[in-house]
């Protein structure tokens, strides 16, 4: 899925308040398979999602951000995905 910057900046500056809960992803049914490289789980995070900035948990909606620092998103993206795990399948 590949996506422009103009249309990540459009995905990241949506409005919370505004998003259909109901064309959101559940982050609670995302697959992601630790064993493949990062690129590709941001990938799959990508497809599953639609937008990787606003998803649901039940019934409330996420909106995530990423830091412009030292680490870059595909490393925010990598600890996001293992704390997800972590968080459901304990480790």
């Amino acid at each position: 899925m590949g996506m422009t910057m103009e249309e990540l900046q459009k995905m990241r500056d949506a409005d919370i308040m505004e998003a259909d809960r109901a064309q959101l992803a559940d982050i609670s049914d995302l697959k992601i398979d630790r064993e493949e490289p990062v690129e590709n789980r941001i990938r799959s995070y990508l497809e599953q999602t639609g937008n990787p900035f606003l998803v649901k948990s039940g019934e409330y909606i996420l909106k995530f951000s990423y830091g412009e620092k030292e680490k870059d998103m595909n490393d925010r993206m990598a600890e996001y995905v293992e704390r997800i795990a972590r968080i459901h399948w304990g480790s």
